[in-house]
C-alpha cells in the first residue's frame, strides 16, 4: 500500500507528512488529536493480530536534567522500547555567528565563551589562530605555553562535567559529588589565571591577557600533586563498579563507518578506532614538544567512550606538569594596533576541543570586523549520530547513550 500523505496545521506547525511502517508495509495512521507529530517521526503500527501496547510519544526535555542542556527529543515508545526519535534544537538562540560580524576582532572572545560555555579557553584559542593566521601575527612562545595551561586545565574540568552526570543518569550518586569537588579546586586555578570562572576572555589575538600568577601555580602544581590519586579514586568508585559497567557496555555502539561517514571527531570517534588527535597529528603551539600518549578504542560503545576520556584526564595531566616546568620567560603579548584590521581573505583556525575537533572559520573584507564567522561545533555531528542510536533500546538507555556524548548546547545553537 502507497503512504498516505496529509497536511495538518495544529498550534501553528505544518506536519506534511504522517506515515507508519511495519514489517508487511506502509500504513496510514492518523495521528491523536491535538497532538503535533514531527514531519520527520513515524508511528510504527502494530500487528492488529498480536496483543500489543499503545505507541506513545514522550517529550524528554528542552527543561530536563537527562538531556544535558536545552535539548528536545521526542520519543516514539512501546512500553519502554524506544521505537523512533528526533532532536529537536535551537532553544538557545544564541546567533553567536552572526553577532561576530558587529564586533572587532579584538571583541570575539567572549561570544566563543559563551558557545563552548564548558571549556570556552579552547574556541578562542580557535578564533585566535584564525585571526592570527590571517593578520600574520606572530604569538610570543610563552604565550603558546600559557594558552596550553589554560586549555589543558578547562579540558579536566570540562570532564568532570561529563563523567559526573553521566554517572549520575546511570544510578551513580557519590561519584559526581567527588568530581564535582575536583572541578571545584581546577575552577578556582583557572579563576586566579584568568580572572573568571566560566566566561574567560583570556585567549586574545596575539596571545594571552594577564600573566600566570603565582597563587594559580601554586594551586595547580597542589592538584597536580595529588591528581593521580584522585583519578584512581574515581576509576574505582565508578568506572571498575561491575554495576556500572553493564549499564554501559554495548550501549550506544558507533561504528568506525558511521564516526567517519558523519564527521566524529575528538573522543567520540577515537572510541571508534579512529586514530586522530589534533593535538598530535596537526600540532599548534607547544604541543608538539609535550609526551603524551592518544588513547584508542575499537567497540565504539559508551564504554570505550569512558576508557578513552578517564585516559585523556591522565594525559592532560601528564601535558600540565610538563608545561609548568617548562614554561619559556618572556613576553605573553604581542605589540598589536589598538585597533586590529585584518587583511582581506580567509583563514581557518582549530584546536582539539574538550568534546572534538573545534574549527574557527573567517572571512574578512579588510576591515576591522569579520565579514563572515563560521563556527564549526564537534557536537553537532554526535548528536546526529546519537539519535540514530536510540531506536532499538530502552528508554533508560536513550538517557545514558545521550549523555555518553557531552553534549553543550551553546555550539549547537550557535
Amino acid at each position: 500500500m502507497e503512504p498516505v500523505l496529509k497536511d495538518f496545521d495544529l498550534d501553528g506547525m505544518s506536519v506534511d507528512q504522517f506515515v507508519g511502517y511495519d514489517n508487511q508495509g506502509w500504513l496510514s495512521k492518523e495521528p491523536p488529536a491535538g497532538i503535533p507529530v514531527p514531519r520527520n517521526l513515524r508511528r510504527i503500527a502494530d500487528d492488529p493480530h498480536k496483543m500489543s501496547t499503545e505507541h506513545f510519544l514522550l517529550n524528554v526535555g528542552p527543561s530536563h536534567p537527562s538531556t544535558h542542556g536545552a535539548l528536545r527529543e521526542i520519543l516514539e515508545l512501546n512500553g519502554e522500547s524506544v521505537m523512533s526519535s528526533e532532536a529537536h534544537v535551537g532553544y538557545l538562540h544564541r546567533g553567536i555567528e552572526k553577532l561576530c560580524e558587529s564586533r572587532q576582532y579584538t571583541h570575539l572572545a567572549p561570544l566563543m565563551d559563551r558557545a563552548d560555555y564548558a571549556g570556552g579557553i579552547l574556541p578562542e584559542t580557535a578564533l585566535a589562530h584564525a585571526v592570527e593566521n590571517l593578520a600574520e601575527i606572530e604569538v610570543p612562545e610563552r604565550a603558546h605555553w600559557l594558552r596550553a595551561i589554560a586549555a589543558e586545565v578547562n579540558r579536566i574540568a570540562s570532564h568532570f562535567l561529563w563523567l559526573g552526570p553521566l554517572g549520575l543518569d546511570s544510578g551513580a550518586m557519590g561519584p559526581f559529588l567527588y568530581m564535582v569537588r575536583d572541578r571545584e579546586i581546577l575552577q578556582e586555578i583557572l579563576e586566579s589565571l584568568t580572572g573568571q570562572r566560566i566566561m574567560f576572555n583570556y585567549v586574545r589575538p596575539g596571545g594571552v591577557f594577564g600573566d600566570m600568577t603565582p597563587d594559580a601555580e601554586a594551586k595547580l602544581r597542589k592538584w597536580l600533586a595529588e591528581a593521580d590519586r584522585r583519578m584512581d579514586e574515581h576509576w574505582d568508585i565508578l568506572a571498575a563498579s561491575e554495576l556500572f559497567q553493564q549499564r554501559v557496555k554495548g550501549i550506544g555502539v558507533v561504528s568506525k563507518e558511521m564516526a567517519l561517514s558523519m564527521g566524529a571527531t575528538g573522543f567520540v570517534a577515537r572510541a571508534s578506532g579512529i586514530d586522530w588527535d589534533l593535538r598530535r597529528d596537526r600540532p599548534y603551539g607547544p604541543y608538539s614538544k609535550l609526551d603524551f600518549d592518544v588513547k584508542i578504542a575499537q567497540d565504539g560503545d559508551i564504554w570505550s567512550r569512558v576508557v578513552v576520556r578517564y585516559d585523556e584526564f591522565r594525559q592532560s595531566i601528564r601535558m600540565l606538569r610538563q608545561l609548568l616546568d617548562g614554561l619559556p620567560e618572556g613576553p605573553f603579548m604581542a605589540k598589536l594596533p589598538r585597533v586590529l584590521r585584518v587583511p582581506k581573505g580567509e583563514s581557518y583556525g582549530y584546536v582539539e576541543g574538550c568534546r572534538g575537533e573545534i574549527g574557527i572559520h573567517i572571512y574578512s573584507d579588510g576591515g576591522t570586523k569579520p565579514y563572515r564567522v563560521r563556527y564549526r561545533p564537534p557536537i553537532l555531528y554526535h548528536l546526529a549520530m546519537a539519535d540514530t542510536l536510540l531506536p532499538g533500546g530502552m528508554i533508560a538507555d536513550a538517557i545514558v547513550t545521550l549523555a555518553s556524548f557531552d553534549f553543550c548546547f551553546g555550539e549547537v545553537d550557535r
